[in-house]
């Protein structure tokens, strides 16, 4: 009888981990405009926010693409709340130029304005790019002239410059959903590079060094942990993950070309990565997907591995961002006929990418 127990068990897992994957849904999305596109997603993957061409959108599986407004056409920032009702880009203002501002249901966009030794460069003031899970909390660029500054925005303070190296710029691309870390980049004052930031309670951390070119670019919902795109010892940009536990992982690139880039652009909570390796020759990219327990994956044949149905003629061309519960991923298509547009996977019931 202890025996049976044991095979029984042991049979479930298997069955679990087989099956779980075959509940993994692909889909094509038609864009509504047919040009470049950004994507962010909320915690649970159900709500969309989309920056189509400087037109800014707001997806449902029951809606479809909303239209709300033409934002900054300059500009392809996109941001979105984790319960989905709050999204951030820039827009133009009542002064005719963009801005950084917030849409929510109940107000419609509202102008952020600017900190106080903001200016206008480029025709704009500047732009949202992230905001905290409950919408309290906005990040973003704004320009000082001559450079760009990074800005956090509350709506008791207004929006707050957060430092720039003297003469060159920073940006603060995203927030974690409990608003305890911003991240972004941190231009090297004498060269220019840019160099990866985080700030914390109002100050300015360094945290892989003040010497190492690249940029943070998401954060998890807590803070802990932090991707984006850093150079290795040959000078090339690799993507990479950092924990506070584990320090700095190089996620390498998915050919065997020393000479080839990557870049990670999403993480969610339980430690899932997305980005794209490039060759920097021609410019041609491949999605990917890592952690620390599979490592690094061309990310179209593991879905296709684990039940994902994608039509033979369409190639994953760039996934751009990953839900923060890990059951959501959204990126670029193309097909053998020229036709392109975003995709989006889903993972039902309890299965997850590990």
């Amino acid at each position: 009888m202890k025996r049976l127990l044991v095979v029984t068990v042991w049979c479930a897992l298997l069955c679990f981990s087989a099956s779980a994957w075959a509940q993994v849904k692909f889909q094509q999305l038609q864009s509504p405009i047919q040009t470049w596109s950004n994507y962010s997603l909320s915690k649970d993957g159900k709500t969309m926010a989309a920056n189509v061409g400087g037109e800014i959108f707001r997806w449902t599986a029951a809606g479809g693409f909303v239209d709300l407004g033409l934002g900054d056409t300059f500009s392809s920032s996109i941001g979105i709340s984790a319960d989905g009702n709050t999204i951030v880009a820039g827009m133009i203002g009542p002064d005719g130029y963009p801005n950084p501002a917030m849409w929510q249901q109940a107000t419609g966009w509202v102008n952020l304005g600017h900190p106080a030794e903001g200016c206008i460069l480029d025709n704009s003031w500047g732009d949202a790019w992230g905001v905290s899970g409950d919408g309290s909390v906005v990040v973003g660029l704004a320009w000082y002239c001559p450079g760009a500054e990074g800005f956090q925005w509350t709506k008791d303070g207004g929006i707050v410059g957060l430092g720039h190296p003297t003469g060159a710029s920073s940006r603060a691309t995203t927030i974690s959903a409990d608003g305890s870390t911003i991240v972004g980049f941190y231009e090297d004052p004498i060269q220019g590079f840019r160099r990866p930031v985080r700030w914390i309670a109002g100050t300015t951390d360094m945290f892989l060094g003040d010497s190492l070119a690249g940029e943070a670019i998401a954060v998890s919902s807590d803070g802990s942990q932090i991707v984006g795109q850093a150079a290795d010892s040959t000078g090339n940009g690799r993507g990479f993950y950092y924990s506070g536990a584990g320090g700095l992982v190089d996620l390498g690139v998915l050919s065997s070309n020393t000479s080839d880039q990557s870049v990670a652009t999403s993480v969610s909570d339980n430690g899932i990565v997305i980005g794209a390796s490039i060759n920097p020759f021609n410019w041609t990219s491949q999605p990917f997907v890592w952690s620390s327990k599979m490592g690094l994956h061309r990310l179209q044949a593991i879905l296709v591995r684990h039940g994902a149905v994608i039509p033979n003629n369409v190639t994953l061309t760039n996934v751009l961002a990953i839900s923060a519960d890990g059951t959501t991923l959204v990126g670029l298509w193309s097909d053998t006929k020229f036709n392109q547009g975003p995709w989006r996977v889903t993972l039902h019931g309890k299965a997850a990418l590990k």
